[in-house]
């Protein structure tokens, strides 16, 4: 193996010239000095509360004996011991503060003068998934709140994904499977880690269980002016960046079929349960637990039975426009201007006009008049 070239990108600075308790220096402050040439890396550091530093033990020698702990021995990888095979060691810290190249931290168990390896942002999504919330975590997610559905989409763990998507959607079902699947494929294909600015889009064209998949996963949603909805009726999505350019997924003829045939009594409980609208407890019961079977066993189907995947080129709608909101002349609610109309000279939102709308539900997208006959109430 070709020797590996390690270049310290700054260095440690402290009152601890000599190796004492660790635990004795974590409770000190300590400086992390970057070097000017690598400054640009601290970019939006600050807004970061904990953070892995990766050191040199620099006064550590090749031996690495096994170390006594509680009465037994443990091997330097069972240990944070400083004498390693390579003498690199890792801490997570508290960031104090910034101060142009300098980073104040608490926590650092390196001694003075120690050269620093590499400094990241500390990922304790695995200590969430066994050990519940904790301070850390939640920090961590303060900063980057989707870094678990892009750490699991990088893994293409889709059995967490979906259990994660089950929270949003309520229930398991095959449908939310197969949103899972297609949009954690179309992540990792176009390699992109969405934050809901309007820099990616998800153009769905269904409202059915299928888009739930999609908006959970891709982080695209109504809210955030990430998802476009076409009223095509297709199980079927396109991923795209601002530029037009992306993938679009859509299932196959027979995958239906491919899925009923894992789990026949989901179809009867689901003809049941859905299309009858049988709600009956033991009904309801049997079919949420086939239909979470089902969606598990989904999430091994060969994708490339299910799904077609096509590069397109689409066109985009432009950033989401600010509107202003006005007052509505009749109700006195507030509204978006562009949703008004002149009414006997006032301005009255569509509501208060008895104005057509567009109305997304379960059925589509339709047009209807908005006309409600509705009773206040005050609910104290």
């Amino acid at each position: 193996m070709n020797d590996i070239k390690i270049t310290p990108v700054g260095i440690i600075q402290n009152c601890f010239d000599e190796l004492v308790s660790r635990h004795e220096i974590r409770k000190s402050q300590s400086i992390v000095i970057i070097d000017g040439k690598y400054a640009g890396a601290l970019l939006n550091i600050e807004n970061l509360e904990f953070l892995d530093i990766v050191f040199w033990f620099h006064k550590s020698n090749d031996a690495f004996p096994e170390k006594k702990d509680s009465g037994k021995k443990r091997g330097p990888f069972a240990s944070r011991s400083p004498y390693r095979p390579n003498s690199i060691g890792i801490t997570t810290v508290k960031l104090l503060k910034k101060d142009g190249n300098k980073l104040y931290v608490t926590g650092l168990d390196a001694i003075n003068n120690s050269p620093v390896i590499d400094i990241k942002c500390c990922d304790t999504s695995i200590l969430e998934l066994h050990n519940g919330a904790n301070d850390v975590h939640a920090s961590v997610l303060k900063s980057d709140p989707r870094i678990e559905i892009h750490n699991l989409v990088a893994q293409k763990n889709l059995e967490q994904l979906l259990l994660k998507a089950g929270q949003l959607h309520g229930h398991f079902c095959p449908g939310l499977a197969m949103g899972v699947m297609a949009a954690t494929f179309a992540l990792n294909e176009i390699k992109a880690k969405p934050d809901g600015m309007e820099d990616l889009l998800a153009i769905t064209e269904t409202n059915n269980c299928f888009s739930d998949g999609i908006q959970f996963i891709t982080g695209c949603s109504f809210g955030n002016n990430s998802l476009v909805y076409k009223d095509l009726g297709k199980t079927a999505f396109t991923l795209t960046s601002r530029d037009g350019n992306g993938i679009r997924i859509c299932s196959r003829n027979g995958s239906q079929e491919l899925i009923k045939n894992r789990l026949p009594e989901f179809n009867e409980y689901y003809q049941k349960v859905v299309a009858d609208q049988d709600h009956k407890p033991e009904n309801m019961a049997r079919f949420k637990k086939a239909a979470m079977e089902c969606a598990f066993k989904t999430l091994h189907l060969d994708f490339e039975k299910i799904f077609s995947v096509q590069s397109v080129k689409t066109e985009i709608p432009s950033f989401a426009r600010i509107h202003e909101s006005v007052i509505c002349g009749k109700c006195g609610e507030s509204v978006m201007k562009p949703r008004t109309i002149e009414k006997n000279n006032n301005s009255v939102c569509y509501q208060c006009g008895n104005a057509a709308i567009y109305i997304l539900d379960g059925n589509g997208m339709t047009i209807r008049s908005y006309h409600i006959n509705e009773k206040s109430l005050d609910i104290g």
